[in-house]
């Protein structure tokens, strides 16, 4: 509320998963409700100010660089209210849910920062497969819990599980008299996996492909540690690192070969070439990690990701059937030999050719991690950041476990050519599938598509019965319905994706004129789809509602020349009460909504597809 006579600004700091796009945002003010709009980040912004100056209400939101939580993206959210008035503000976003050591995990973060005389939390999963293995676990507790408590109530059918959690005034009281809780409360579960090609889902003129496939064999890896020992690993990293190589050695399976390379401006090499996982092996390396894991020096990255496919290449063949991983870790930016990010990526990405996968971890918030990220985009792994917090340890375990189990390798997924739009499918390779994950693929079909088309997926691998070059096919599933299903579900999945690969590839891409297209095509792809990317802010005027600047773009064939969702609400009132409610299809949603003079959240998750 604005108690002054003219106009008056007031931000607030949102913070949402890495993996989302905010995608509505409305402000009230008295009786009007004025919806905001996705525009380039300059216009908003003109459009923005030029309210503010004349004294009226308004609203924008755009990402911020600052560091923001653990998988989280910071966003400011500024609302200027005018004289003498209040103002409420709506904030919606979407995100991927992906399946992670055999489970989708939702995450609802409770802070209505008092004590609630009504809070409930309600979270509904439905699925077209059967569900099974859901738990849940109460904020600031780590129990996992199956079925009904004193403040969670579990209801079960095959498809369908619904979860409400209604804590009364006393149990919120004991997480902190005044201020209530404080945590997350956290819901996991999976679905039956066949062992075939996955799921299609077909809505309209859009696929989504679910790949997960059980019952194969563990695949043998070869493993490349590759740790940076430079000085400013100093101290609690190094201590750290030392403490998970101990747990993580130890995990190392008999048929697994696997070696240590530690680098400053030096290399250092526990053998000359990757051993066999003995028991033996495994104590000797322990040992070694002891002694030789002190930080020293300055930090040549070149040479020691061109050394470490090297040695993967002296064991591994593409044909072979093994994993080939590069974990690497680091806490800073190249300082010496090639020091220029964008060569040691183009010398790494040549030496590999695809032979492994790299998987990045910057230690703290002194990383490039755009260059990690890029770097392991690459070459068919993923980036992480490893906060420097007392956990580190537990956060490189789990990031272990997530790569230490691959079923498949070299998968390789195609559609039947005369139906799909073969420019405007995502990703169709994959160097590696491990336990406990999903591949998922979307993409366009053809207009007027028949339905008899196939999916099929072949990779490396071991059922028990057969070995060597596997067949998956799947077969579309038409129509895409049921409770809560929206007609553009598969089509937004697919925008939503499509974005966050064109931004990766923009952001790995060398060629400035080629750079410029995949940010032209992620531009205008965020405004169509009403998404708020890294190139795009959100803006709420009078002049905006009443079409006075200019809209997004409606025409998507222009756009998409290239070729498990969620959501998210945060809301700010002025009563003093939580509700949640939700409700979703292949999917979990859940929603807190608090009318209290703070700002709660309202969440919508979905495994599989959005659901608004």
């Amino acid at each position: 509320m604005n108690t002054q006579s003219s106009g008056r600004e007031f931000m607030f700091a949102v913070q949402v998963p890495t993996s989302g796009f905010i995608t509505g945002f409305q402000m009230t003010t008295g009786n009007t409700t004025l919806r905001g709009i996705v525009q380039e980040k300059s216009a908003a912004d003109k459009a923005y100010d030029q309210a503010k100056d004349s004294g009226t209400s308004a609203g924008k939101v755009s990402q911020q660089p600052s560091n923001p939580g653990r998988d989280m993206d910071n966003f400011a959210l500024y609302m200027n209210v005018a004289g003498n008035s209040s103002a409420k503000f709506e904030l919606n976003y979407q995100e991927v849910i992906k399946r992670r050591l055999g489970f989708y995990r939702q995450i609802f973060h409770v802070e209505p920062k008092q004590v609630v005389r009504n809070l409930s939390l309600m979270c509904i999963i439905e699925e077209p497969q059967d569900i099974h293995g859901l738990s849940y676990s109460l904020p600031n507790h780590t129990e996992a819990l199956e079925s009904s408590s004193q403040a969670v109530t579990v209801k079960a059918a095959p498809k369908r599980r619904v979860v409400e959690y209604r804590p009364t005034v006393e149990q919120q009281q004991r997480y902190n008299a005044d201020t209530g809780i404080a945590g997350d409360f956290v819901v996991a579960y999976d679905v039956d996996h066949q062992n075939d090609g996955g799921i299609v889902l077909v809505q309209n003129d859009y696929f989504v492909h679910y790949f997960s496939p059980s019952g194969l064999q563990i695949l043998p890896k070869n493993i490349i540690f590759v740790i940076d020992i430079s000085g400013s690993m100093g101290g609690f990293k190094i201590q750290k690192v030392r403490e998970v190589m101990h747990v993580i050695l130890g995990k190392l399976r008999d048929y697994d070969y696997f070696n240590i390379l530690l680098f400053d401006d030096r290399i250092t090499l526990w053998k000359k070439s990757p051993e066999r996982a003995t028991a033996s092996n495994i104590e000797v390396a322990r040992r070694y990690a002891d002694e030789t894991l002190v930080a020293r020096g300055s930090t040549n990255i070149n040479t020691a990701l061109i050394d470490a496919v090297d040695l993967l290449r002296g064991l591994s063949k593409r044909e072979d059937g093994r994993g080939r991983v590069i974990v690497f870790l680091t806490d800073g930016h190249p300082t010496a030999g090639i020091v220029d990010p964008t060569q040691i990526r183009r010398n790494v990405k040549t030496r590999n050719e695809g032979l492994a996968s790299i998987f990045a971890l910057g230690f703290g918030y002194n990383v490039d991690m755009a260059f990690l990220e890029a770097l392991a985009y690459e070459n068919g792994g993923f980036a992480r950041r490893i906060y420097e917090e007392s956990d580190a340890s537990d956060q490189l375990e789990t990031f272990y476990a997530e790569i230490s189990t691959p079923l498949l390798v070299d998968v390789n997924v195609k559609y039947t050519p005369t139906v799909i739009v073969s420019d405007q499918v995502t990703r169709t390779v994959f160097p590696q599938y491990f336990q406990g994950t999903e591949l998922v693929v979307a993409g366009r079909l053809r207009n007027n598509a028949p339905s008899d088309w196939q999916a099929t997926v072949t990779a490396e691998g071991d059922t028990g019965s057969t070995s060597g070059r596997l067949d998956f096919t799947a077969t579309p599933e038409y129509p895409l319905d049921g409770p809560g299903v929206t007609s553009d579900f598969a089509e937004r999945y697919w925008a939503f994706s499509r974005i966050k690969e064109l931004l990766k590839m923009e952001l790995v891409e060398e060629n400035r004129e080629q750079k410029s297209i995949y940010r032209e095509m992620a531009l205008n792809m965020s405004l169509a789809y009403q998404f708020v990317t890294p190139l795009t802010s959100m803006v709420v005027t009078e002049s905006v509602n009443a079409g006075e600047v200019d809209e997004p773009i409606e025409d998507r064939e222009m756009l998409l020349g290239l070729g498990k969702v969620s959501g998210g609400k945060i809301t700010r009132s002025s009563d003093s009460s939580i509700i949640a409610q939700n409700s979703n299809w292949r999917s979990s949603g859940h929603s807190i909504v608090q009318d209290t003079t703070l700002f709660g959240l309202v969440f919508v998750l979905i495994s599989r597809l959005l659901v608004f």
